[in-house]
């Protein structure tokens, strides 16, 4: 059986590693505790996770993508509000060239000033050519998360990213690129020899001290208090979305998990089958749960026809009233992708990766293996996901927001309806 196992290197960073000699590849990860939820400058750590990557390239004297394209490599990063992965992976015989180029994202910036601004444009094109201005998750968020920085988008603002130099860049690299907020996380095929390589690749640069960031998010006045009320926003076409508050601190990651599996995420998901095979109120559901370790939001959206909007809360209201008051039989679980699937996350090191990485030490889960990990889905009952229901699913708890013809959408009527949950 394997397991994640770690080691330390000599300037105190943790790398974890779970190997899997049966496949050909690797993939190697940094995550930083850092995001837009902890940051005093809005949109400064996406702007350097970009800087850090052009910063690599300037260290290779601008051979970086050749490197990469050369040896079937991919190199990058994503930034979210509690953390930012840089990652890189490839065929086992590339590992040490690879443990060498994630290294030097933790080097000084060296880059020219022509060349922040450059990314600086980038950034901002980013900015402009994305939604988040007019989305109805931003309205949302906006509201969900009113008065604390889980209300900003991750890219920040054009004026903001404008306001950034390289000063503060390197001044914020050196703050959050410390031993004790960060740690390595590698999976796949490799060698006793390829993990004492990536030791001395992240020995070469000098850490700040510093302290870890614990994945606490800030909390709104209005948490667990909503006040009933539906937020609408003008728009020629009709959207709505649920979110729910979480408390994070009577629940588990795994029933979270499985709570939006049976009513999302799966083929005879229940709002899938009811909503969309069955009466065809629209095609398709996303959402998302969204989790830090004290809080989360449950959250989901469709579009419809603007004459079924009361019908399509009164059926989400009479879907979830039904889960709260009756456990799910054990076949109906949604278990098997965690379970009976387990150790297909062997064969995925990109998807075991990052599960590990994140459930591990970011969410603090405590599992060091597959096995350990799928006895804690096989273990929740049936009643236990009723009552998650029962603690999520409340009045109090939610904020519907809609994108819709404002004079045509009767509040009040949607309000007296969510007071049924």
């Amino acid at each position: 059986m394997f397991k994640e196992e770690k080691i330390t290197t000599q300037n105190g960073v943790d790398i974890f590693y779970y190997k899997n000699p049966g496949i050909h590849g690797f993939y190697i990860s940094l995550f930083l505790r850092a995001g837009s939820m902890y940051e005093q400058i809005s949109g400064i750590t996406h702007f350097l996770e970009h800087a850090a990557i052009r910063n690599v390239g300037a260290i290779m004297d601008g051979q970086l993508y050749p490197t990469l394209d050369r040896c079937g490599m991919e190199f990058n990063a994503s930034t979210y509000s509690e953390m930012v992965q840089f990652y890189i992976t490839g065929s086992s015989p590339r590992f040490a060239l690879a443990s060498e180029i994630i290294a030097r994202v933790l080097s000084p910036i060296i880059l020219s000033a022509s060349e922040i601004k450059t990314e600086r444009e980038r950034i901002k094109a980013e900015i402009r050519e994305g939604d988040d201005k007019t989305s109805l998750a931003t309205f949302s968020n906006n509201i969900v998360y009113q008065g604390t920085t889980l209300a900003r988008t991750i890219t920040g603002t054009l004026g903001g990213v404008d306001k950034i130099t390289k000063t503060a860049l390197e001044a914020y690299r050196r703050e959050i690129m410390t031993a004790e907020n960060m740690f390595f996380y590698v999976t796949g095929n490799f060698s006793e020899g390829d993990l004492a390589h990536l030791c001395g690749e992240i020995e070469k640069h000098q850490l700040s001290q510093g302290v870890a960031q614990e994945n606490i998010a800030p909390v709104c006045d209005a948490f667990g208090k909503r006040d009933g009320r539906v937020h609408v926003k003008n728009a020629d076409f009709t959207m709505l979305r649920f979110a729910f508050d979480m408390d994070m601190s009577v629940m588990t990651i795994s029933e979270t998990d499985l709570l939006y599996d049976m009513l999302l995420g799966g083929y005879n998901s229940r709002f899938f089958m009811e909503m969309s095979e069955k009466r065809g109120l629209f095609y398709d559901i996303s959402g998302s749960s969204e989790r830090y370790n004290n809080i989360g939001s449950f959250v989901f959206s469709f579009e419809v026809r603007g004459g079924s909007v009361y019908d399509s809360v009164q059926t989400v209201v009479d879907l979830l009233r039904e889960f709260k008051a009756n456990a799910p039989c054990e076949e109906a679980m949604m278990k098997a992708g965690y379970v009976d699937n387990a150790y297909l996350l062997y064969d995925e090191p990109r998807e075991l990766n990052f599960t590990c990485g994140y459930d591990n030490h970011i969410m603090n889960a405590g599992y060091t293996s597959v096995e350990e990990r799928a006895e804690k889905y096989r273990s929740i009952t049936p009643e236990r996901i009723r009552e998650v229901a029962n603690i999520i699913f409340r009045p109090e708890n939610l904020t519907l927001t809609l994108k819709g013809n404002k004079k045509k959408i009767g509040t009040v009527s949607l309000e007296d309806i969510i007071k049924r949950l």
